[in-house]
């Protein structure tokens, strides 16, 4: 192994990539919801028709940043005939193959022809994969020589970074074609199992609408064992325990201003949140709108009883204990405890019902129970009131809600406030530049509750009202750090605060297929240059590279999938010949996407994948994982849902602050949570504006970030490339200082996402405001700096900060000491 990279020069499986897949499979076992199940599943016989798009092509994940290079992904099909299933229509799946094969090679021919290298933008177009399998025609000739009366239709979508997806015919809704095959698939096999393969939800319209559909499994995108996860709920070997991390809509058009979304409003540089704080249940459940399928939903093969046990206060944190009991005959299986606060009718508006706590029971067989405590603070369900800018607790009684979903709930107890509670006070952020008119809920009705229901009492003496200041922060007084700093001159400091690419020149450290690293220019006075790599489903580098002898690496695979529609000169420049060099391999392990990750519910679970993750990047080098993603699912057409948790703050930022503790174990490696803040939406990202009021923007869309922040103790943010409110996410001050760093106490690194900072001034006012780090980083960034600092834009203290951050990372990384060792 050469001093530059840690790859290895053997293609063996190792024990660790063996014991990494075992933690992907029982995270994709528990990422699967079972939607409907009329006694078909799991399935009496192994004999089985297998159709659609995602029986051989099985989509793992989504396409972009997202991706993972594994060694290997099991299909759906290969996963059911490695556990035994005996798939009848393997003449059906090979002529679909070659029907894919066409269908793709025209998508590539077509999209060599839109790629322009000479604009900017070109690999951010790039990123951008809208190919739609073909369906395949299933007739009465299947069926015939299928020889089986139980059937499974794999449904599939992809969708993935740079573009939104499509309230249209082969995406969100079905193509005629899809569904005349699920309704022929129906009404011609007895047992009829609907799979449905996306990384977020589609239109289930059609479930009402067609007879003979006995079972409805969503896949989602499961990861490189999602085949054999699959194969095992079939069969029964696993029961199902996933529960749905989104609400799912009957139709589109049941969201809240459904068609003012993204490119429906035909205007791509505003978009205007004006559900407010109405997102996901918080308005089905306030609103009265029907789902399809509500948050938290989801079935097993056994039943569950959940009894509340009582509630208890500490100060302001309350507990409710949760016996939960298997009382089903045949199947073991786990169930999760979910507890939901209704706040009192006062002042505000607030939503019906919001998450405040779960927790997911170990595997119980028939008749076997488990206590759960579920624990909240009351100061996390806090409303924020813009007058003042203060969070608050209005006085009266917060009902409990213990279920097993939003709409499957029984009051477990209730919470009384004497007095309103002041819980913090602060500076307004990220102010309206033009009025917003937010939904109002209707008036809620008065509610009877049991008499005997259990009521707690918490004094208001048990708060204590926190109060910000704001104030521009030190620069970092470790004295390693100072050390240096006091050697740089302000050129010096803009190579340090603007990152570099893939590759580094080779005095530098090497990790093949990383996205970016720090810069390499300060080997000589001590200081080693650091690698940052995607993404939110697993550690993507190149998983096979060439070094020639000259030191320099180059991959054997295009880094990114869709960078194949790129002219093949530049290919042929991008990537090396296994011939002419050393083979370095480096295999990592794809998980399940965030989505269906947050579907276990399971925080034990995203633990164990946080440690896998963490072992990776140990074993490969790399310091900066750029992820968990946990923007809010505002709305089912946003092209990177599958990356992100939940429309549920409580529920994405638990999960991920799961996965950092396993990341972080060590100090050295760092999460990287992004996109900060409200990066919603695809379609021209890099310019439109997320117009939202500053309550929805702290209940909603920051919560999950403070989370991870205060709980997880996250060591790096990647702010977005939308505006807030008209303000760069990279720039905004509010954000960068105000919020992370004077009300949270963040002490790491903000870095932009990359290429964000494009455009005069953009790279300076980042500074200002707080961004350390410019990824990946050009000359012009740098220029751009210097620019800044004579101009009297900003001040060279103001870099020195930013610098100090970065240093400081740099110098507590396992790289570094690895350097110095």
């Amino acid at each position: 192994m050469s001093l530059r990279t840690k790859a290895s020069y053997s293609d063996e499986v190792t024990q660790r990539e063996k014991e990494n897949l075992e933690v992907a499979y029982r995270a994709a076992c528990e990422g699967i919801v079972l939607l409907k199940n009329d006694g078909t599943l799991p399935l009496k016989t192994k004999k089985v028709a297998l159709y659609g798009a995602g029986a051989s092509m099985t989509i793992k994940g989504g396409t972009g940043s997202g991706e993972v290079n594994e060694r290997h992904s099991v299909s759906v099909l290969e996963g059911m005939t490695d556990r035994g299933f005996e798939v009848t229509t393997l003449d059906w799946i090979e002529n679909w193959e070659r029907l894919y094969a066409a269908a793709e090679s025209a998508y590539q021919t077509e999209k060599k022809k839109r790629i322009n290298i000479l604009k900017p933008s070109f690999i951010m177009e790039m990123l951008m994969d809208n190919f739609r399998a073909p369906c395949g025609v299933i007739d009465a000739r299947c069926v015939e020589r299928s020889h089986t009366d139980s059937c499974v239709y794999v449904l599939s979508r992809q969708a993935g970074e740079g573009g939104d997806r499509r309230a249209e015919k082969g995406d969100f809704l079905l193509t005629d074609e899809e569904r005349e095959s699920i309704r022929f698939c129906a009404e011609h096999y007895p047992h009829f199992v609907l799979a449905i393969n996306a990384g977020s939800s589609i239109d289930m319209h059609f479930a009402e609408e067609i007879d003979g559909i006995n079972a409805i499994v969503y896949l989602c995108q499961l990861g490189t064992e999602g085949g054999h996860a699959f194969a095992d709920i079939l069969s029964g070997a696993v029961s199902p325990s996933g529960k749905l991390s989104d609400t799912w809509a009957r139709q589109y058009t049941d969201l809240p201003f459904a068609n003012e979304y993204s490119y429906l409003n035909g205007d791509l540089e505003k978009e205007y949140y004006k559900e407010g704080i109405y997102v996901g249940y918080r308005y089905f459940d306030s609103f009265g709108v029907a789902p399809a399928y509500p948050f938290g939903f989801g079935l097993s093969y056994t039943d569950f009883t959940m009894e509340s046990c009582g509630v208890s206060t500490e100060g302001s944190a309350v507990a409710v204990t949760a016996n939960v009991t298997n009382c089903g005959a045949l199947y073991s299986g786990k169930e999760v405890a979910q507890l939901y606060v209704s706040p009192p009718v006062g002042e505000m508006d607030k939503e019906y019902q919001s998450l405040a706590a779960f927790a997911k029971t170990e595997t119980l067989s028939p008749g076997e129970s488990q206590k759960v405590v579920l624990t909240f603070d009351m100061k996390d369900i806090a409303s924020y009131r813009e007058r003042g800018g203060v969070f608050v607790l209005e006085a009266g009684e917060y009902v409990l809600r213990l279920g097993n979903s939003s709409r499957n709930t029984v009051p477990a107890g209730v919470v009384r406030l004497e007095h309103e509670v002041i819980v913090s006070r602060h500076e307004h952020i990220c102010p309206l530049c033009e009025p917003l008119e937010e939904l109002k809920a209707p008036n809620r009705a008065a509610e009877f509750l049991p008499a005997e229901l259990p009521c707690v009492t918490v004094d208001t003496a048990a708060f204590e009202t926190v109060v910000y200041h704001y104030e521009t922060p030190a620069v970092c007084n470790d004295p390693r750090v100072k050390a240096l700093l006091d050697t740089l001159t302000p050129e010096e400091m803009t190579d340090i605060v603007v990152g570099a690419g893939f590759y580094q020149p080779a005095t530098g450290f090497t990790m093949p297929g990383s996205v970016g690293n720090t810069t390499s220019k300060f080997w000589d006075r001590g200081l080693a240059n650091v690698a940052l790599c995607d993404g939110p489903a697993g550690l993507r580098v190149q998983k096979i590279s060439v070094e020639d002898s000259k030191g320099k690496v180059k991959p054997v695979e295009m880094p990114i999938g869709v960078f194949n529609a790129l002219p093949a000169f530049i290919r042929r420049f991008m990537v090396g010949d296994p011939g002419k060099g050393k083979v370095l391999y480096q295999y990592t392990t794809a998980f399940p996407v965030a989505n269906a990750l947050a579907q276990s519910w399971n925080t034990a679970l995203m633990a164990e994948v946080g440690n896998a993750i963490y072992r990776e990047m140990k074993e490969y080098g790399c310091t900066y994982w750029l992820a968990p993603a946990i923007n809010i699912h505002r709305n089912p057409l946003c092209g990177r849902n599958f990356e992100y948790f939940s429309e549920d703050p409580c529920l994405s930022g638990t999960m991920a602050t799961a996965i950092i503790g396993g990341v972080q174990q060590e100090e050295g490696y760092y999460v990287t949570v992004k996109h900060f803040a409200c990066n919603n939406q695809e379609d021209n990202r890099m310019k439109v504006s997320s117009n939202v009021s500053e309550r929805a923007l702290r209940e909603i869309y920051l919560r999950g970030f403070e989370r991870c922040v205060r709980k997880g103790g996250a060591k790096g943010i990647m702010t977005s490339y939308n505006r807030l409110n008209k303000v760069y996410t990279a720039n905004s001050y509010d954000l960068c200082t105000k919020v992370l760093r004077n009300e949270w106490g963040f002490d790491g690194v903000v870095m932009t996402d990359w290429f964000a900072t494009r455009g005069r001034e953009q790279s300076a006012r980042a500074m200002a405001a707080g961004n350390d780090l410019i990824m990946p980083g050009l000359g012009g960034n740098k220029k751009d700096i210097l620019k800044g600092i004579h101009s009297g834009l900003i001040t060279e203290e103001d870099v020195r900060r930013c610098c100090g951050n970065v240093i400081r990372a740099i110098l507590n990384s396992a790289t570094q000491r690895e350097f110095i060792g």
